[in-house]
This record gives structure tokens, sequence and C-alpha cells, in this order.
């Protein structure tokens, strides 16, 4: 509430705290910027003509902050004119009172104010809902493979370092066949979990396919990145699950890529360093004793990898759209 008359601005504090709002007073329009440069609210209320800053020119430089880019927004005036109610509403305000209006008329003005307010906070509860079903996996409540290639390719064009890491459940087909899909799905579920504990806020995890993860680390070195990896490994190879009568545990393979060590890289191109970086590890680890210069990569994975970030992009683009 701004109102530089304190008899009448103690009047409409007191009205509107009866129909259930806490407020905050200002006396002019400086006083109330500041207090706007620390807080958001729910509803402005202001008067129009003040020293120091106006209600016209306070409305444009509120609506000139993110934060109140939305806030509703009530003008006071003592003025009647057209031309007043017009320029109030062109420069930001939602809607106005004149000061000669009943105490009926102000609630049912500021009732409408908390009604559309009410709203809009169901409207974006739903929005940020329906977002997180568009971005997230539902089984492990991880990223999806498409919000993850849209992040990642956001963040390359920023010309931002990123470390991508693949990693692969190993013989979990084997899981699935033994003891069946639920069982399988409770493992996933379980990692997914363990993987948004045991990140950090600004590290992006998604579910990559059926039992493959995808980790996109920002600010670490590769040596960093790496003992992040083996830690993450670790841990997960020491979860064991009871099914049934029996007790299990999965291992998993990495690959590992940094976009600072690849000329202009593209997805595509960190995807198949990580993919070539994981079959090497798997084909490594089943054959200890040979040289690990014999592994020979498949190399129509690349195609398909190429395939799969362009078909995730254009589903981006379209969701976008």
């Amino acid at each position: 509430m701004v109102e530089d008359n304190e008899p009448y601005r103690h009047y409409i504090e007191l009205l509107i705290r009866r129909l259930g709002f806490d407020t905050t007073t200002c006396s002019d329009g400086a006083e109330a910027m500041g207090v706007l440069q620390e807080r958001s609210f729910d509803v402005l209320v202001v008067d129009c003509e003040m020293p120091i800053l106006g209600g016209l020119e306070l409305i444009v430089d509120v609506r000139g902050q993110e934060r109140h880019a939305d806030t509703y927004a009530i003008m006071l005036t003592g003025r009647d004119d057209v031309e007043t109610k017009l320029s109030a509403l062109r420069l930001g305000y939602d809607d106005f009172l004149v000061k000669s209006a009943n105490e009926l008329e102000i609630a049912a003005k500021i009732s409408v104010a908390r009604r559309l307010v009410s709203r809009h906070r169901r409207l974006d509860a739903a929005v940020r809902e329906l977002q997180g079903l568009a971005t997230r996996d539902e089984l492990t409540g991880l990223f999806n493979r498409r919000h993850f290639f849209a992040e990642a390719n956001r963040m390359l064009h920023e010309g931002t370092t990123i470390n991508l890491v693949l990693l692969d459940l190993d013989d979990f087909k084997r899981v699935n066949d033994t003891h069946g899909h639920l069982a399988g799905d409770r493992i996933l579920r379980d990692i997914g979990s363990l993987f948004q504990r045991r990140t950090r806020h600004e590290d992006l995890v998604a579910r990559y396919g059926g039992d493959e993860f995808v980790m996109l680390i920002q600010k670490l070195s590769p040596a960093e990145v790496e003992t992040v990896v083996a830690r993450v490994a670790s841990e997960i190879g020491s979860v064991q699950w009871t099914i049934g009568t029996e007790t299990l545990g999965v291992g998993i393979t990495t690959g590992f890529a940094c976009s600072s060590l690849i000329p202009h890289p593209t997805i595509a191109q960190l995807l198949s360093a990580c993919d070539r970086d994981l079959y090497k590890n798997k084909w490594t680890r089943k054959h200890p004793d040979l040289d690990p210069s014999l592994y020979d990569y498949e190399s129509s994975r690349d195609g398909k990898l190429v395939d799969l970030v362009s078909m995730s992009e254009e589903a981006a683009r379209k969701l976008e759209g």
C-alpha cells in the first residue's frame, strides 16, 4: 500500500487487513521502490499523486522488474476523469479505485484482486506440473532424454564447457528376465533416487534409455568428473536388493567426454565419444588379459547416435512451438 496521506493510508490499510491480507505500507513512490526491490507482493495499491515519485511513474518502474511484471496493481486516485483512468490502465495498472468510493466498493475491488491472484497461483501450479510431466521420466523421476538434449545444446551454444557421462547398468536384461520387469522397475527407480540425492543441483541427470543414464556436469575438470563418476558408480554397485529369497546388486559401466577436448563440439560428437569410451571399458573388463588397443568400436553406432539426437531435437522444437 503506497499512499502519502497518512490518515487515508491507515484507513485503507485497516480495511485491507480486515479482508485477511498482511500489509506493508509506504508513504511515497521512492520508498516503495526500495521495498519492491527486496520483496514480492500479491497486490499493489498505489496512490496516483505523490511527491518524489508518482503512481503513474511508479508502475512503469514496477513493470520493468521481472518479479513484479505480473503483480496485480490497483491505482488510487482522487480524480474521476477518463484520461487518468486510461493512462493508469495503459501504463500497467489492472484496476483503479476512486478515493470517494465507500467501504463496500473498496472491499469488492480487493476481493476481486484476491480471487484473481488465487486463480493465477493455481494456473502457475498447473503449468509447473505439466512442465514436470514434459521434462521428467515417469519411472525414475530423472529428466527425460528430450530435456537433456535441449539443455545440453543450449549450454553448448552459450559456450559453456560441459562434461558428459554415459552410465550403463551391466547385464540388466538378466534382472528383468529372471525376476520380472516389476523388480527391474524397482531397481531403476531406486537408482534414480540415488542420483537425485548424490549429485549437485546444477548437474543434469537424465534417463537416456532403458537401463542407461546420462549426466551433464559443469564447472569441474575432467579429473574431478572422473572422481565424481567413480564415487557414484561405487555407490550404485554397493546397493543390494532383496527380491524373493535372493539378494542381488547391479554393476555399472561408464563412458566420459568433455567438450573442451573437442573443437566446436556437438552433442552427437560428445555422445559418440562417451559411447566409445563406455564400450571400450566394457570390453576391457570382459577381456582383462588382452591389449585394450585391440578393441574395435562398432562404428555404425555413430550413425544411430546422430539419428537419436536429431529426433530428440526435432521433438524439443515441436514442444517449444
